[in-house]
């Protein structure tokens, strides 16, 4: 019965979670084994083997490459989180993927076969996966943009996406892997998206035209004469507000962006609703 074996393993590891050794080889032992049967079970021994390998890392038994570690359990925790990505249940290939994307200090060859799984799930029929895969991915695209960036093309298809969720996750995430050369391709897609949506996504999406105004300096004309338009548009204070605040905080990272971000301001103190 899937659920009892759920429940058991769910037991033996409280009944171990105060004993290290022994979870480890609670581990080990049924990612080896290949006995459960249950995804729901397996979505927990995945739980149990990513934790394990995060308490790897804090101990500082991990460096370098997981794909390439020569300690029994690190190199036991990582096969077996691989090999969960090409298991039949989406539930455990989901759960794989998001553990790989979660691992302290991962190096980008230990994550491309978590990667090109999610960008499968981003064509998926419903929702709850896309916008889980995207989430992930988002998060992974803080600290590796251009592991992320083989997705580009399918988050780009993902702007349209009739959940205003996903759609936001997708442009946020563009924009943090996008290149220096897609910036002018990128905001052209925005502008339309941007008048369609409540003012709380608005508000992720400029804050992250400012760290990519960050990223790229050099285009700072383009994206704060793309924020001020939007100071012109409907829109409630808190948007307004975070324009403008990014603006200033732009003025103080990038001098050469201050002449023409003052110029914007005060056009907008002139013509300011607030």
């Amino acid at each position: 019965n899937e659920m009892v074996q759920f429940h058991a393993l769910q037991l033996l590891y409280q009944i171990k979670s105060n004993d290290r050794l022994g979870v480890s080889r609670l581990v080990t032992q049924y990612s080896q084994r290949n006995t459960l049967r249950s995804p729901l079970a397996l979505v927990m021994l995945v739980r149990y083997t990513s934790k394990l390998l995060h308490d790897e890392h804090s101990d500082g038994r991990i460096v370098g490459s997981y794909q390439e570690s020569t300690a029994p359990v690190v190199k036991a925790g990582y096969q077996f989180l691989e090999a969960s990505l090409r298991h039949k249940s989406e539930l455990v290939i989901f759960e794989a993927a998001r553990a790989l994307c979660n691992l302290p200090a991962a190096e980008p060859q230990d994550l491309s076969s978590a990667i090109s799984v999610l960008q499968l799930f981003l064509s998926s029929p419903k929702p709850t996966v896309r916008f889980a895969s995207i989430r992930v991915l988002a998060h992974v695209a803080n600290s590796l943009p251009r592991v992320v960036s083989k997705c580009n093309e399918d988050l780009e298809a993902l702007i349209a996406d009739s959940s205003r969720n996903i759609a936001t996750l997708a442009i946020t995430t563009l924009l943090k892997t996008g290149s220096e050369n897609s910036i002018e391709r990128l905001l052209k897609q925005i502008s339309a998206f941007l008048t369609e949506i409540a003012d709380e996504y608005k508000i992720t999406v400029v804050r992250s035209l400012q760290k990519l105004c960050l990223t790229y300096p050099a285009k700072h004309r383009v994206l704060v004469g793309f924020l001020s338009n939007f100071l012109r548009e409907e829109g409630g204070f808190d948007f307004k507000r975070s324009i403008v605040t990014s603006i200033i905080s732009l003025i103080r990272s990038v001098p050469e962006s201050t002449e023409s971000s003052l110029l914007h301001l005060c056009e907008f103190i002139e013509d300011c609703e607030f």
